[in-house]
């Protein structure tokens, strides 16, 4: 079990946002007592579509001045740490952005900073997760980062979701929580895939914001369904339902628009593609695409 905690800290080796933000989904759902920052170069706008904000505080890590935005330091880092110490629940705190401290301070200095920001987790009652590019740091640093900060590993977790497949469905599908990996489209979009169809047993507002996350992830404007985190639960699985279908129609679009796009203008390409994400058109796009086969 990926438990953490006791004012420890862990590196955490980015390689995507992608895989990023679906550990710290796992993290989140197998630490549910922690209180959960997260600091990061991403804006929260962005972050919406990434990830269930309601669970979690931000700050966006940035030279600009905004809601929520610190600068590039550690002494930033400290500040919100020391006016948010909850001595009764234990604080984990991501740290995103390593990299845009080293461009101003360097990498040995940024070691020292790591290693005082440790010793300060007891009196924060909090513990870390410090997420960097490995490949652009020294050899030297990585090693003594290394020997500081326990290693997380994510390689048999997954996030806990009871619901019952539909024996029914057969199509390759993606239960919510699982890491989605993406094919690029003709315009260099994440391809539109299959998902499992949620059944009603089971079914819960905590899955279906995992669902409208994925779909997010895809590139799919799906504010359609968002009013539905709000409703009774048999009322809001009747609107997932009637979007999990038009999500369904334009993934059948997105495939045939893509095995066809050698014959199909440029033009109409991008405008028919960027259409069928936002949900709109379809039986338009269904009628052009699918009759002009025949």
């Amino acid at each position: 079990m990926l438990q953490l905690g006791g004012n420890r800290a862990y590196l955490y080796e980015t390689q995507t946002y992608s895989k990023l933000f679906s550990d710290i989904e796992i993290v989140i759902e197998k630490n549910p007592e922690k209180i959960f920052t997260l600091v990061t170069r991403i804006p929260a706008r962005r972050l919406l579509e990434q990830l269930d904000l309601s669970e979690l505080d931000t700050y966006w890590m940035t030279e600009q001045d905004g809601h929520n935005a610190i600068k590039p330091n550690f002494s930033s880092i400290h500040s919100i740490m020391g006016q948010s110490t909850n001595h009764t629940s234990e604080r984990l705190v991501v740290i995103e952005g390593l990299e845009l401290i080293t461009d101003t301070i360097g990498p040995d200095q940024l070691l020292a900073e790591v290693a005082m920001f440790v010793d300060k987790l007891p009196s924060y009652n909090a513990s870390c997760i410090l997420c960097v590019d490995l490949l652009s740091l020294p050899v030297e640093i990585v090693a003594k980062l290394k020997f500081i900060l326990d290693a997380l590993d994510f390689s048999d977790e997954k996030i806990d979701v009871n619901i019952f497949e539909d024996e029914t469905f057969t199509e390759p599908s993606i239960l919510p929580g699982e890491n989605m990996e993406y094919e690029l489209g003709e315009d260099g979009n994440p391809r539109l895939v299959y998902l499992s169809k949620l059944p009603r047993i089971g079914f819960s507002n905590n899955i279906l914001v995992k669902r409208i996350l994925q779909w997010r992830r895809m590139g799919l404007d799906v504010s359609e369904i968002e009013p539905a985190l709000k409703y009774q639960e048999n009322d809001a699985y009747e609107l997932y339902k009637s979007v999990e279908e038009k999500v369904r129609r334009a993934v059948d679009l997105d495939r045939f628009i893509n095995s066809n796009s050698k014959s199909i203008n440029a033009s109409d390409l991008a405008t028919d593609i960027f259409r069928l994400r936002q949900l709109t058109g379809l039986d338009e796009l269904e009628k052009k695409y699918y009759e002009s086969a025949n």
